[in-house]
């Protein structure tokens, strides 16, 4: 492979230019990757797809700060870029809060045909950690990779990231990345295992300085972890963009891998996959370790409608155009889009988008308590004839979004990328809210009886007014007419499991959910918007230079300081059940099987079809539930009590929130999923539940 090292040395020198002035510190090693050097059009200086991706190696995390601070037009000069993708970034110092946030730092820019390069600077101190992913400091707000499992089967690996004041972010790239282990259909049981985003670069990459000692010791530390992981070795269709190289590049890259194991003995343990069923699409990352959240600091993301509108809206509204929105996902309120006509010295079209709720005044209330608290939201005019306006927001919700897959066959790639990373930023917001409010010695006490979010869970329990409601007398299912007293004494068997009665549970809940219970009382108060479902959350239609997307939280009807295990539960339940809880609205969903003897409702609970689910899921789980969970334990707090009061509040959401009648099959699978969350009091058994319905790790 003489003759490919001597290509790829010259594509280097495309690449990176080492007679430029010397720049110190020393840099220790290069690492050029990507279709630079993979592809068949490696070297092409004609190429315009060429993906320039790099690594520099220095000695210590304070030669990063140096090289970065001090040295970045040299650095810039020496790797051909000509124009920058940041200007303003600058590596914190030792005495800021955020030098122990991050690992790495990734630069960018374009070189004189406009091709992107980038280099992520990590230091050679940082390998002597145990550390299993990459904080990476950068500009740019990428979360989600595609890549491809052999033969050509596209997957997509998920990080998550933190945001700073400054417009920058920390990556979190975990050097591998492992699904949770299942049965495949030879009654095998392994994970399946993939290379981070760095760690494939790093591994798969062409050293063009520094290969011995420090590249090849990079590579061994990445590709040990990797083998302890999934008890296998890293081969050629290990890497994401395997189907794309070239021959060349193939048969360079197996024989670099056989020189790395040469001194390595065969991984142990765990058994290989033998096929590919039931591997997940999408594959998580690690935490956000609970150190890291308590440095976080909720950022202000307030908006509103500019005096000129109002005013303009006051000129011209009586020629102004409404249209009223309808909503599968909205049952509180009426919402509709005011468009005022241009006039002179205005010609550009504004839009209002206007709001009716009976529960104006804590619409109004919860909206500058949010903004108090750095959340993504907007703050209403209110008008005389008892309307909210709000600034017109360009974009749709995550369930709009969601149920549009459906309608597609969920082949969009585009919409789903959307989808999760505005879970991701969801996830993000959330712990950096709930751990704001942990440390903050200055939260209220406020009254339980009186918060706003209780008229979701308690109020709903209260004498079966709501079931009544939605429900009458009888329920016609499963071919009879049954009463509703037969209906709640029915006791549940769901996947072959039994389960108490409909009447018990809601006896049960509503004893804990009632707003002065030793569970309530107990429970940590933090602020909350207790309805950020994806109905609630809006995506922008565009993306910023940086590659995120404007998110922006609407509904503040029930915003406030109450339990977090009730804030949690909505959101969770309306997201990771979406398929259950709005199946009447989708296009193809599995039929439940059910039965209807002696007393016992016997329902088969279908698994999950989808590869959304999981992945929200899984987001939920890791970026949300586990770092929360360990943030509170590192500040003295147990939330694992405090199960029993999320388990009560899910059973009212999949039961109580939406009325059914006329579906019977929606209504048995909601119930049979409250019935089964209800059972949860610590986190392993919320855990098995979930698992229990096909959601579950």
């Amino acid at each position: 492979m003489a003759s490919s090292h001597s290509r790829y040395n010259d594509i280097g020198r495309q690449f990176i230019c080492f007679d430029c002035k010397p720049i110190q510190p020393n840099i220790s090693a290069v690492l050029l990757g990507g279709s630079s050097i993979y592809s068949s059009n490696s070297g092409r200086d004609d190429h315009q797809d060429s993906d320039w991706d790099g690594a520099i190696v220095v000695p210590t995390k304070l030669a990063i700060l140096r090289l970065v601070n001090e040295q970045l037009s040299s650095l810039m000069s020496m790797l051909g870029i000509v124009r920058e993708e940041c200007s303003s970034i600058r590596v914190p110092e030792q005495s800021s809060p955020y030098w122990n946030l991050f690992d790495a730092v990734r630069i960018a820019g374009f070189d004189r045909l406009d091709r992107k390069r980038s280099v992520k600077i990590l230091s050679l101190d940082y390998f002597s950690t145990p550390k299993s992913s990459l904080r990476i400091l950068s500009f740019k707000d990428r979360r989600i990779f595609e890549a491809f499992r052999p033969p050509a089967t596209r997957y997509y690996r998920l990080h998550q990231a933190m945001r700073l004041n400054d417009g920058l972010f920390i990556l979190h790239d975990p050097w591998i990345h492992v699904s949770p282990a299942s049965v495949c259909i030879h009654g095998q049981s392994a994970p399946f295992a993939a290379l981070g985003v760095t760690g494939d670069l790093l591994v798969s990459g062409f050293w063009l300085h520094g290969c011995e000692p420090h590249g090849r010791s990079i590579q061994k530390y990445i590709l040990e972890r990797y083998s302890t992981l999934c008890g296998s070795r890293v081969n050629a269709q290990s890497f994401a963009k395997h189907p794309l190289f070239s021959s060349e590049y193939r048969s360079w890259l197996t024989e670099e891998l056989s020189e790395l194991y040469l001194e390595s003995e065969p991984p142990s343990g765990q058994p290989r996959r033998c096929c590919s069923s039931l591997e997940r699409n999408f594959l998580c990352g690690e935490a956000i370790p609970a150190l890291d959240i308590s440095y976080a600091r909720p950022l202000a993301q307030t908006t509103s409608l500019s005096s000129q509108s109002v005013k303009l809206y006051k000129q011209t509204e009586t020629a102004a155009s409404c249209q009223l929105l309808s909503s599968a996902f909205s049952s509180n309120s009426t919402a509709s889009v005011i468009t005022l006509p241009t006039t002179t010295g205005h010609e550009e079209v504004t839009k209002i988008f206007c709001k009716r709720s009976q529960y104006l005044q804590q619409e109004i209330q919860g909206a500058i308590s949010a903004a108090g608290f750095g959340l993504r939201v907007q703050l209403p005019h209110a008008t005389s004839s008892g309307e909210l306006f709000y600034p017109f927001f360009e974009g749709q919700t995550q369930s709009e979004l969601r149920l549009s897959l459906h309608h597609n066959g969920r082949r969009t790639w585009h919409d789903t990328e959307i989808l999760l990373y505005a879970e991701l930023v969801k996830a993000e917001d959330m712990l950096r809210l709930y751990g704001r409010c942990f440390t903050d010695r200055n939260m209220p006490a406020p009254e339980m009886r009186t918060q706003p979010i209780h008229r979701f869970f308690y109020s709903r329990l209260t004498d079966g007014v709501r079931f009544s409601e939605f429900y009458k007398d009888s329920l016609p299912i499963g071919g009879e007419n049954l009463s509703m007293a037969d209906f709640l004494k029915a006791a549940w068997k769901v996947n072959g499991v039994v389960y108490p009665s409909l009447g018990t549970l809601f006896a049960i809940a509503k004893d804990v959910l009632h707003p002065t219970s030793p569970h309530m009382t107990s429970c940590p108060i933090v602020f909350g918007l207790g309805d950020a479902h994806g109905a609630n959350v809006m995506i922008s239609n565009d993306v910023s230079r940086n590659s995120s997307r404007q998110i922006l939280y609407v509904d503040y009807e029930v915003a406030g300081f109450h339990p977090i295990m009730l804030d949690i539960a909505k959101a969770f339940y309306n997201d990771v059940f979406f398929d259950t809880l709005y199946m009447d609205s989708l296009p193809e969903v599995p039929e439940t099987m059910f039965t209807l003897d002696n007393h016992l409702i016997t329902v088969d609970f279908p698994r999950c079809v989808d590869d959304i689910t999981p992945a929200i899921f899984d987001v939920k789980w890791r970026y949300l539930l586990q770092p929360l969970f360990e943030l509170a334990r590192n500040q003295g707090r147990d939330l694992e009590k405090d199960i029993p009061l999320l388990s009560s509040a899910l059973l009212v959401c999949a039961t109580l929130t939406r009325n059914f009648s006329g579906h019977p099959d929606a209504f048995i699978r909601n119930m049979a999923a409250g019935v089964v969350l209800a059972q949860a009091v610590d986190l392993e058994s919320f855990r098995l539940g979930l698992q229990s319905l096909g959601v579950g790790i």
